[in-house]
């Protein structure tokens, strides 16, 4: 079966590897972030219904992703019941979480006057805003209050070291991040922290062999490292260890562009400004590490540490990208665009920023805006073609297969040699012109897809899947399909491509298994379900058919689906007839 997954932006910074357990996460989820909310039994509160219902409707808009509708409704709720430390927690963390900091800290403030316990996330709050006005030794004097407890594991070392640096005690500062620790991560993440340090003391040659020790760490290039590095070599006049170490991170990622305005600088031999400046600016950088090295694991916190690293340093770009891939995580497109207005003149993240405003604005409904603003991108920079490419992205989205094909032809024309890259731009023609039925055209952008990526799951089986559904080498098909499905095991669409395949060798109970075991792993795909079921009704199971295509005709099938589906429930498949046709 076709698979035509979501058109999605990768983070171009990978953060280091920490060893963060699940429990670390829900231990320092269970103080910050209380998941009950308890009411006081006081005559006065617990009658109130309007309190009540103010409350219910908080919960109702955080659970709907409304968190600014939440943070309203919490605070009518407090107001009636001032009391209610729980429901404060929550409304502090749901403030940070949207940016509104200043806020945050006054309801922190009622707390700390309270003398409730739990309260390390308050104290964090109060360090944070002495940090930001460069008062480091109140700074300190709050961190030294904080538990060493679930993720402050990892926060402490690196904000202890930098308020210290912050009173210019570099060595003590160090020597916190130079403690023993068989966690590489961490070793990787002290490592850059400590080069910026001593960045800080003006000891470069000890910066750079920290940084060196933080890229040799790594499994795979950080872009982070990577510009703090080459952007230290650059103030020194070191231009060829500059290039250098860019080089090496292009050929691992060569279509970025995060490192254009580098090459540009060094062409002209004009060196930057350094990328921090003050010991504040490495506290909002330990937020940031934080933050990046747990957005697999937790979205909402990752968005609270990117929110506050932000508030320490307002033009932390990467802090903000961060943010904003956050909150496209939880689907809020245009927030995220609002966050990525901040930094679109930033040289580093400008254009893939652009590019993902433009996404955003296609997945909210403004199509017209998000192809105009790709064109623009396109015809600034002819040397490039993802704004081609994205561009025939959102139109192939919007089934508009001709102009998709024409964006991805131009994108074509651009590119000198291609290479291995570039099968994704072949892969996505060639569906292009395949639902164009354009076959010679999409075999041949598949097969071109094929000679630079030969064991590239979703080629080999889109088009072992189309040579199926033609009936034309069928044995390659089925060993192309085979591939996918060992590398894939878990694709859905790929095991309901293989179940294909195998009927159409006559192999129909292996064709059944794999049609079975597809509709396990996708139960909620109505194509998935159709397939079985017409197997099911080749083989004589025809009840279990009937119920197959009746479920197929309730997960919202395809409007051209819905009339066939009816049909065969209705009639069945014709006696001897091809299972191909009737589909």
């Amino acid at each position: 079966m076709f698979n035509q997954r979501k058109i999605t932006f990768k983070s171009f910074f990978s953060p280091p590897a920490l060893t963060i357990t699940l429990a670390s996460i829900i231990l320092f989820a269970c103080v910050i972030f209380p998941t009950g909310i308890s009411f006081s039994k006081s005559k006065d509160y617990s009658s109130s219904s309007a309190q009540f219902g103010s409350y219910l409707a908080g919960r109702h808009a955080q659970f709907n992703s409304d968190p600014n509708f939440a943070i309203h409704y919490y605070l009518s709720s407090l107001k009636t019941n001032p009391k209610n430390l729980e429901l404060r927690k929550r409304t502090i963390a749901l403030m940070v979480s949207e940016g509104r900091i200043n806020e945050a800290l006054v309801q922190a403030n009622f707390i700390s006057k309270a003398g409730t316990e739990n309260v390390d996330f308050i104290t964090l709050l109060s360090a944070l805003k002495n940090a930001k006005n460069q008062n480091f030794l109140s700074a300190k004097n709050k961190i030294k209050d904080l538990s060493n407890k679930g993720l402050n594991t990892f926060l402490l070392p690196m904000l202890q070291a930098w308020v210290l640096a912050g009173e210019k005690k570099y060595d003590e500062g160090l020597k916190i991040l130079d403690r023993e620790t068989n966690n590489d991560g961490l070793k990787t993440l002290f490592s850059v922290h400590g080069a910026l340090i001593c960045e800080r003391a003006g000891r470069n040659k000890e910066a750079i062999k920290r940084y060196q020790l933080a890229l040799k760490l790594r499994e795979s290039p950080n872009l982070r490292v990577t510009i703090l590095l080459g952007n230290l070599y650059e103030r020194m006049s070191k231009y060829d260890k500059a290039t250098e170490l860019y080089n090496k991170f292009k050929s691992e990622l060569p279509n970025t562009t995060l490192l254009d305005g580098a090459y540009k600088r060094i062409k002209a031999k004009r060196k930057p400004a350094p990328l921090h400046t003050s010991a504040r600016d490495g506290v909002a950088e330990a937020l940031f590490s934080l933050a990046s090295a747990i957005q697999t694991q937790n979205p909402f916190q990752t968005l609270i540490y990117g929110r506050l690293a932000s508030y320490v340093r307002p033009s932390l770009s990467i802090a903000n990208l961060l943010v904003a891939e956050s909150l496209e995580e939880n689907n809020r497109l245009l927030d995220a665009n609002k966050v990525y207005s901040r930094i679109i003149k930033d040289p580093y993240y400008s254009w893939i920023v652009r590019l993902r405003i433009a996404d955003n604005l296609d997945r909210v409904g403004e199509t017209k805006k998000a192809i105009k603003a790709l064109e623009i991108m396109a015809q600034e920079n002819k040397q490039r073609v993802d704004a081609l490419t994205n561009m025939g992205n959102i139109l192939q989205r919007h089934k508009k297969y001709e102009e998709s094909s024409k964006s991805y032809e131009e994108a074509k024309e651009r590119i000198l040699q291609f290479k291995k890259r570039h099968w994704s731009l072949h892969y996505s023609l060639g569906i292009s012109y395949e639902r164009q039925k354009k076959w010679a055209l999409a075999e041949k952008n598949f097969l071109m897809a094929l000679e630079l990526q030969p064991n590239q799951p979703s080629v080999l089986n889109y088009l072992g899947y189309s040579w199926v559904d033609q009936g034309v080498n069928l044995v390659r098909a089925e060993a192309m399909i085979r591939n996918a499905v060992k590398q894939r095991p878990r694709d859905g669409y790929i095991v309901d491509s293989l179940g294909w395949v195998l009927y159409r060798l006559g192999n129909l109970e292996g064709a059944v298994k794999a049609l079975e075991r597809a509709v396990q792993i996708r139960p909620e795909d109505p194509t998935i379900n159709d397939h079985l079921g017409d197997i099911y009704w080749a083989i004589g199971r025809k009840r279990e058919a009937t119920f197959q295509w009746n479920r197929a005709l309730i997960l919202d099938p395809e409007e051209d689906q819905i009339t066939k589906i009816k049909k065969k429930i209705s009639s069945g498949l014709p006696k001897n007839l091809d299972i191909k046709k009737a589909r």
